[in-house]
Order: C-alpha cells, then sequence, then structure tokens
C-alpha cells in the first residue's frame, strides 16, 4: 500500500485553521466590549472626560455599539466555526486521513492513498478502482434518508462554538468523483469519462450509520477495506486503464511534492 499525504498542505490548512479560531475570538470579545461600552460612556460623561464627545463615542453610545455586537456575533461565529472545522479536519489526532491510511494497511503496493496529493482531497485507486471518498468526523446515531444526514437533536450544538456540521458528504463525495473523473479524462486523452465512484466514509469510532436510502455507499472506516475488497469483480476499467490512471495520479501527486509512505 503507497500512501500519498501532502503534509505541507495540512501544515498550511493547520496553521490557518489556528488563526482562523483565534480571530473568532478576538472578534466575539469586541463585540462584547462594545455591548458594555454604553454604562463606560455614561461614566464618562459624569466624570466630565473629554472622550464622551467624540463623534465615534457617541455614535457607539446611541445604537452604533448594538451593531458592532451583532456584526461580532455573526463573524466570530462564522471564523470559529471554520477554523474549528480545519483543527479538526488538519490539527487533530489522529486525523481522519490518518484514520483511513491506517485502515487500509495491508493492501499490496498495487493500491494507493491520496490525501490532499490530487485534484480530489482523498482519493483510492488500486484493483478495486478508483474512488473519491468524503469523510465526516462526525459521531453518535447518524441516519441517511435520502442522501440527507439525521441526527437526534442535542441542545449543546447550539451553545457550545465550533460543534461538528455534518454537512452534505454524500454531495460532496458525488462532485469529487465527477472532478477527478473529468481530469483523469482529459490527461489520458480519453474521449469516455474514466469511472471514479463516490465513497463516503464517517471516521469517529462511535459513529453508528442507519443507512436507509442513499445514492453513493456509505460506510464506516472500519468497514473500508472488506468493501474494496469486494469491489474488484465489478472493475468497470480495463487493465491497461487503470495502470494508466493509477500512474498518471503517482505523477500528479510527486509534481505536488508528495513522496509515498509504504
Amino acid at each position: 500500500m503507497r500512501i500519498y499525504v501532502n503534509e505541507q498542505y495540512v501544515t498550511r490548512r493547520a496553521k490557518w485553521g489556528r488563526r482562523a479560531s483565534l480571530l473568532g475570538l478576538v472578534v466575539l470579545a469586541i463585540g462584547m466590549l462594545a455591548a458594555f461600552s454604553p454604562n463606560t460612556i455614561l461614566r464618562w460623561q459624569d466624570e466630565g472626560n473629554p472622550l464622551a464627545d467624540a463623534p465615534f463615542v457617541v455614535w457607539l453610545y446611541n445604537g452604533g455599539w448594538f451593531s458592532i455586537t451583532m456584526i461580532a456575533l455573526v463573524l466570530g461565529f462564522m471564523l470559529g466555526q471554520i477554523g474549528n472545522a480545519s483543527i479538526r479536519r488538519f490539527v487533530r489526532s489522529p486525523r481522519p486521513d490518518q484514520i483511513v491510511a491506517r485502515a487500509l494497511k495491508g493492501f499490496d503496493d498495487r493500491n494507493r492513498f491520496y490525501a490532499w496529493a490530487t485534484p480530489g482531497d482523498m482519493v483510492f485507486a488500486g484493483p478495486a478502482g478508483i474512488y473519491a471518498l468524503a469523510l465526516s468526523d462526525v459521531g453518535g446515531p447518524i441516519t441517511i434518508v435520502n442522501d440527507r444526514i439525521r441526527r437526534p437533536f442535542r441542545w449543546r450544538r447550539l451553545f457550545l462554538f465550533g460543534q461538528d456540521n455534518p454537512g452534505q458528504p454524500i454531495l460532496e463525495g458525488q462532485l469529487l468523483a465527477e472532478k477527478v473523473s473529468k481530469w483523469l479524462s482529459q490527461q489520458l486523452g480519453s474521449s469516455e469519462p474514466i469511472p471514479v465512484h463516490p465513497l463516503v466514509v464517517f471516521t469517529s469510532d462511535n459513529a453508528q450509520l442507519n443507512v436507509q436510502s442513499a445514492s453513493t455507499p456509505v460506510l464506516h472506516y472500519k468497514q473500508l477495506k472488506e468493501y474494496l475488497r469486494s469491489q474488484t469483480r465489478n472493475v468497470s476499467l480495463s487493465k491497461e486503464q487503470l495502470k494508466a490512471a493509477i500512474e498518471r495520479l503517482d505523477r500528479e501527486a510527486e509534481a505536488r511534492g508528495v513522496k509515498p509512505e509504504t
């Protein structure tokens, strides 16, 4: 099994994730200070402080504080969500890509796993075919009906900062598969689309999946290796096409400065 992980990309995204989280906290702090500013300005007025007559301070006292507080609340929350999503994906150990890589250990060198090393974020290629993986670290009871994720309501999601968001991993996987398929078709000069299959993988140990209806296979990471082994009889690519596709993916990863791990 050869694993290509773009560590430079991971480091860069981890850095921006931390910065976004910190900036979100700073923006929220500014909003909190603005909310308390009328009391401070009123005290300045009583003390005869000339700052109380400054145009910005007057605007702040006459309602401007509310605008700043609301903007800071929305912006700070958005930055926090972005930052925490990046931290969960690129900082927290083990990262989702590391969990998948470990789950695939044991496959021989005909198999590849690419993480941020090709046009698709996560790509698996081997005798089972080519797959674009959409990873989700959401845990707990998860029901999927008509490609939609449903989870039991939890009050803490309303109040805790930067909680996990299931998003739309099925749609994400389908879009990634389409993107990689088009890229491979162009690179290999194929008039027909190179088949790339979407696959959704949940990486949380406590994810409890109940898949009722989904247009894309949805698996727990512990099921991934067995699923891929079962697909070797259903490959829609010829051996020559598959070999050419894997060689092109390898070159793309190496062109991005990514060396394989074994």
